[in-house]
Parts: C-alpha cells; sequence; structure tokens
C-alpha cells in the first residue's frame, strides 16, 4: 500500500513509479470524457411538417431516410454531435458516421411503442439531459422533454437551419468557382499599367 499525505502525491506516484503489478493507471482517470450534445428527432412529426420531406416519404420510405441521412450527415459533417432519428413502428436500425436511424420495434430490443416512448425512454436514460436537444412539434413529447432540462426546437426551425445552411453553402461553392484564377506577377504588372495611364 502507497502510505502519502495526500491524493496528489499518491497520484503522482502512480504517474512516475515503475508498474510492479498491483495497480492500473486508466486513460479515463487522467484525460476526461469527452462530452457530446445528441439530437434526437422525431421522424414522423419533422417529415409531415416538410413538403420535400413528405413528398419522398409518399415515394418510399427508404428514399425518404437515405435523403434525410444524407443531408444530416452534410450538416453535421465534423462535429461532435450525435443525431438519432426516431421512427413510430416496426423496422431496422441504421447507423452512418454520426446519424442513427432507431424505430419503436425491432427484431431485438425492448419494445417502446412509438416514437414519443423512445424518445422519452432516452430523456430518463441521459445522465445530462441539458445536453439533449429534442427536434418536435409535438407538444406533449416537448413538454417532457422541457420539464427534464432538455433543449427543444420545432420540426419547421429545425429543417430551415438545415436547409438554410445548405444553400450557404452550394452558393458558396459556386462563387468560388466564378472567381477568376489568380493573375501572374507578369498579367498584375500589365493591368496595373492600363489602368494607371
Amino acid at each position: 500500500r502507497f502510505r502519502y499525505g495526500n491524493r496528489k502525491s499518491r497520484f503522482m506516484d502512480l504517474q512516475t513509479r515503475p508498474y510492479q503489478g498491483n495497480y492500473t493507471i486508466c486513460k479515463n482517470d487522467v484525460q476526461s470524457k469527452t462530452i457530446m450534445e445528441s439530437i434526437i428527432i422525431d421522424a414522423y412529426n419533422l417529415i409531415h411538417r416538410i413538403d420535400e420531406l413528405r413528398i419522398l416519404l409518399e415515394q418510399s420510405q427508404d428514399v425518404c431516410v437515405d435523403t434525410m441521412i444524407a443531408k444530416l450527415s452534410s450538416h453535421y459533417l465534423d462535429k461532435k454531435i450525435k443525431v438519432i432519428i426516431a421512427f413510430d413502428g416496426y423496422g431496422i436500425n441504421r447507423h452512418e458516421r454520426n446519424i442513427e436511424v432507431k424505430f419503436s420495434k425491432t427484431d431485438t430490443g425492448m419494445d417502446y411503442g412509438n416514437a414519443d416512448g423512445y424518445i422519452k425512454a432516452m430523456i430518463e436514460k441521459s445522465r445530462n439531459p441539458k445536453l439533449m436537444v429534442i427536434v418536435s412539434s409535438d407538444k406533449g413529447i416537448t413538454w417532457f422533454a422541457k420539464d427534464c432540462g432538455c433543449k427543444n426546437k420545432t420540426s419547421e426551425s429545425f429543417w430551415g437551419e438545415v436547409r438554410d445552411k445548405r444553400i450557404e453553402r452550394i452558393t458558396a461553392h459556386r462563387e468560388s468557382k466564378e472567381k477568376p484564377d489568380i493573375l501572374t506577377k507578369g498579367e498584375f504588372d500589365y493591368f496595373l499599367k492600363e489602368f494607371t495611364k
């Protein structure tokens, strides 16, 4: 056993003394875990309030889900944010990068009944609900989320942010391609001479 006067000295001893087989240092004891914000989307509430998604759903649920994943992956690219798209009913869960698609009923796991049940369960399991954002325009689920300390966004405002950011990126990309090539020193000297005559 180590007999040192305080916790700090014991920790320093573990860092400096060679391993003797009677203790273990875990990386997480020295470095704090990365805290990640989670966004949980009430999928059908979002889809039925956004025309472009509702039209895609009428064609095919797979097409609609693929489109949502693609746009959200692009929107949250390189951001430490986990996005969960929660659907009512039976389906097969999917996971692509930081985007997860969850169904309230699957062949394995708990039956949550519907998306609201799944979202409430995730909120109750969370150690820090303040890091959760619930996307829905359903007052029942948003009131529950607010009471638990979560942040809320309506479906319309959330998808509006995604759409506006996408338009901004497309516009910036188009403008960057329209910019003229960088002038060489010779070309610069020529134009300078012409415009200062």
